[in-house]
């Protein structure tokens, strides 16, 4: 084994005892080229959520108008999240096989090849029913190449990670998520500020998209430049020398060994990004509708309270990944589930004050405790919940499944229940709360793959049990 990467563990070499470990130089360049790539994903997701409400439905939903138009758009944002369990299950099994790098390298072109020709799209004025159906198309393309995309990030920077600083490293991942929904809204309101908003709904809102294209080439360079993960060349070796079966070519066979494996650590996987993702989606996506449409906030300034989210979700993620190496993640995720529950209400309920300096801080709060410390805890647990050599499969799958069934569908369910209560937002509230003890739940039934010499050497890993079976 090359020095500096892996160290036997146990009596033999034991697989099971092997304590892989990255040197910093991997850790900061994985970080660096990984987290850019999550950076676009977010970049072309979030600007998809930011347009959703405002641009997409009057464009390509001829006659839906209001509440309808929201309920059309927030559908074809649900829609993306459709794709990404197959996606996850497809490139998951060749992240196992062919390695983490070149799985990476195909997501970020789906996904920036489709956001691309989303801002080529002619809107259904031209083209008729034809238009919806390409937004769609290209939505689940998006979707399928997202399937490996921030799943495959988190997988890749976590394995690549300084043990005593996992917990900042992998959550890099994360923070490279929210600097892209940064981008997304100082690109989408300057330009349509310059623009205007007439120029803009016309034209304009293609802008953003198309600069997808730019950030695409940049991130398919910086990753070509990236080495493979030091646990998966760990698990190669060990292939070669038949201490761990070759990995699946069928996707569904590989699904289903890494089930096997610990089918309550898949249910854990399936659980534990809840909290973060419904929280996060309906403070963004749902959130700035709400307000302009609900609270009757000006469009620049609910844009702006947006701008000011993304900050805090790109800097309290990073910070909180920097805690969980003193307090171990699971300690960091129980401060994200109490945080989040306790704060949902008094969130909703200084919205509704349309105070706009109220509001930044109140959605600043429900992000840093709803969102940015779960993300960063999570990014350090899900690895741990499956073995190196078929982790992608596992994480993939869970992670995405759950993105499909709940966290996509969030935004859709929280309006048409605002709608139903005649613009009351508690059913939204309830959303957050429900989804946050999914989470809880998640975490106190999972049972990682850590051992006793891993978690000693990882602060982040403080309060697991070692299991080394």
């Amino acid at each position: 084994m090359p020095p500096g990467t892996a160290n036997p563990g146990g009596p033999g070499g034991d697989p099971a005892s092997v304590v892989v470990k990255p040197t910093r130089r991997q850790s900061v360049r994985s970080a660096i080229a990984v987290g850019f790539g999550s950076a676009i994903e977010w970049y072309d997701y979030g600007l998809y959520a930011f347009v959703a409400g405002l641009i997409i439905a009057p464009l390509f939903f001829s006659g839906a108008t209001g509440a309808v138009g929201l309920l059309a758009s927030f559908g074809t944002f649900a829609v993306g999240f459709v794709a990404r369990p197959i996606g996850g299950l497809v490139l998951g099994a060749l992240s196992d096989r062919w390695g983490r790098r070149p799985v990476l390298m195909l997501s970020i072109l789906m996904i920036g090849i489709a956001t691309t020709l989303i801002g080529c799209l002619p809107p259904y004025a031209s083209i008729g029913v034809a238009a919806p159906i390409m937004l769609v198309i290209l939505r689940l393309i998006q979707g399928f190449g997202a399937g490996a995309e921030l799943a495959g990030a988190i997988t890749m920077v976590n394995e690549s990670a300084q043990l005593k600083r996992k917990g900042f490293f992998s959550s890099l991942a994360m923070a490279g998520a929210g600097a892209g929904g940064l981008l997304a809204l100082i690109i989408f309101t300057t330009s349509s500020t310059v623009l205007g908003p007439e120029e803009f709904s016309s034209w304009g809102w293609r802008i953003p998209f198309l600069f997808s294209a730019v950030l695409t080439i940049i991130g398919v360079v910086m990753r070509r430049k990236l080495h493979e993960s030091p646990e998966f060349e760990a698990v190669e070796r060990e292939r070669k020398a038949g201490l761990v079966r070759e990995a699946r070519r069928n996707p569904f066979v590989a699904f289903a060994r890494a089930f096997k494996a610990s089918p309550r650590n898949w249910i854990a996987g399936f659980l534990i990004p809840s909290g973060l993702n419904v929280t996060g989606y309906i403070v963004t996506a749902f959130g700035i509708s709400y307000l302009v449409g609900t609270v009757g906030l000006p469009q620049n300034q609910a844009l702006f309270v947006s701008l000011s989210c993304s900050l805090v979700m790109l800097i309290f993620v990073a910070v909180f990944g920097a805690v969980s190496d003193r307090i171990g993640s699971k300690r960091v995720i129980y401060i994200s589930v109490i945080g989040a529950v306790v704060w949902v209400v008094p969130y909703y309920l200084i919205l509704n004050t349309g105070n706009l300096a109220f509001i930044i801080v109140a959605s600043g709060v429900m992000l840093a405790l709803g969102w940015a410390a779960g993300s960063a805890a999570h990014t350090v647990l899900m690895p741990a919940f499956f073995k190196a050599e078929f982790r992608s499969a596992g994480l993939f799958s869970s992670r995405e499944l759950q993105g499909a069934l709940i966290a996509g569908p969030a935004p859709l369910i929280a309006t048409a229940i605002v709608v139903a209560t005649g613009g009351a937002p508690w059913g939204a509230a309830g959303l957050i709360i429900v989804a946050q003890l999914l989470t809880l739940v998640g975490v106190l039934i999972a049972k990682p793959w850590v051992s006793a010499a891993e978690k000693a050497e990882t602060p982040a890993l403080a309060g697991i049990t070692p299991r080394e079976d």
